[in-house]
């Protein structure tokens, strides 16, 4: 099981079926529009990749890339493939791809008291498993709470929220503000 990637854009056959998954995978209120993604993704900082194991769509990540900081902003899996060991092998295509960055994503905060506490355990067991770490940083977008997690605990959040979702929100910053930081 060998993974290749491919750049998401309209022309990919399974391009389509992308879109289908960004809709089954996130919440809506966590989708950012549709054509922002793929209006950003013709930037050089927003790198929109699809993964493969032979002709099977497995996944797709959505990574913005700055210096030293890579915030990985969507990672998909196939939901009718899950389970099969393909987040792990694209998250380790995404060190191998960018090995002196630090690689950085937002969970929904771990909460006991949630209605989906036992999916938002499972995705912090998975992203530990795969060698990030918890960081004490604690952003609200809305009404959910985001735990900032890093392949390098001391990484800096401002960068993520000052330089990366500035970048991906300018011009039309009201279209996609920044979480607010808590802590």
């Amino acid at each position: 099981m060998s993974l290749t990637s491919i750049a998401v854009t309209k022309r990919l056959a399974d391009y389509p079926a992308i879109r289908a998954l960004y809709q089954r995978a996130f919440p809506r209120a966590e989708q950012v529009p549709w054509f922002w993604l793929m209006f950003k993704a013709k930037r050089s900082r927003a790198h929109f990749t699809a993964y493969y194991d032979g002709e099977d769509l497995v996944g797709f990540t959505y990574l913005i890339v700055g210096h030293n900081v890579n915030y990985l902003m969507y990672l998909a899996v196939n939901d009718r493939i899950r389970s099969k060991g393909y987040g792990t092998q694209i998250l380790t295509h995404l060190k191998a791809t960018y090995p002196a960055q630090t690689l950085v994503l937002e969970i929904e905060h771990p909460d006991p008291k949630a209605t989906n506490a036992k999916q938002r355990f499972a995705r912090l067991q998975f992203y530990l498993k795969n060698h990030f770490h918890q960081t004490p940083h604690l952003a609200a977008d809305g009404p959910v709470t985001y735990q900032l997690l890093a392949t390098d605990p001391k990484v800096d959040p401002a960068v993520i929220y000052r330089h990366h979702f500035r970048w991906f929100a300018w011009p039309l910053g009201w279209l996609y503000p920044a979480p607010k930081q808590i802590k």
